[in-house]
């Protein structure tokens, strides 16, 4: 059982590392919002919330990202 939570808490850690640094190397350009503090707060959402912030982050940011670049390349 201990084995299991090292592994979950593992996968909890790799997966806010993922989503902390491709917040900080996006551009302030490719955020949903594109607002002039939008890259400080998502850094700052996602140091003080950890694991519920990469959740926020993944869905109201990379997924949007990801579904904007889908239906621009079908455009063509």
């Amino acid at each position: 059982m201990g084995q299991l939570l090292w592994g979950v808490g593992a996968i909890v850690i790799v997966f806010w590392l993922f989503m902390l640094s491709d917040c900080l190397q996006r551009s302030t350009e490719n955020f949903p919002r594109a607002g002039e503090y939008e890259k400080l707060i998502w850094s700052i959402v996602l140091i003080f919330l950890n694991f519920i912030g990469a959740i926020l982050y993944y869905y109201m940011v990379k997924l949007q990202d990801n579904n904007i670049k889908i239906s621009e390349d079908s455009t063509y």
